[in-house]
């Protein structure tokens, strides 16, 4: 009986060696290698960590991909605008390619409709603190003399 017990542990304690640390059902993922290493990787889910050394910088987890687009307005290809980072955990940076920016303004919306941040007379380049913000997508409307120039999903992450 001993050894039957003996056995049991021993053979559960070994088939957990093979265990994966992170499963997760996700929307597609993948294997890549190269002579100087490899990596798995999986897109699904907004859970990561990131860590930073001499050579570069990686993304540790499951993450969401995400597009930044113009959902709403009328295009100006002559104004260039950007929003960065994005997914962010705390400020995106507001760039507009242009000289004289006191006539735009710019609208946060969160996912309700719910006008939660506005600022007139943007600079050329105008950071924007979601801290105070719950995770979730909003949506970023810049605004040129009450016309609305472009808009872009923001995704507050963790």
């Amino acid at each position: 009986m001993k050894k039957t017990s003996l056995f049991s542990i021993v053979a559960l304690l070994a088939s957990n060696a093979c265990v994966f640390g992170q499963s997760n059902t996700v929307s597609t993922g993948g294997n890549a290698s190269s002579a100087t290493g490899s990596v798995s990787y999986s897109i699904g889910q907004v859970v990561y960590t990131s860590a930073e050394g001499d050579n570069g910088s990686i993304n540790q987890g499951v993450q969401q991909p995400y597009s930044v687009d113009v959902i709403t307005g009328i295009e100006h290809p002559e104004i260039d605008l950007s929003v960065f980072p994005n997914p962010t955990q705390g400020q995106i940076t507001l760039n507009i390619a242009l000289d004289r920016t006191e006539s735009y303004s710019c609208s946060l919306f969160d996912a309700t409709g719910r006008l939660v941040f506005a600022q007139d007379k943007l600079n050329p380049s105008t950071i924007i603190s979601l801290d105070a913000f719950a995770v979730g997508t909003y949506t970023l409307s810049v605004s040129k003399e009450k016309e609305v120039v472009k808009s872009f999903r923001v995704v507050r992450a963790y």
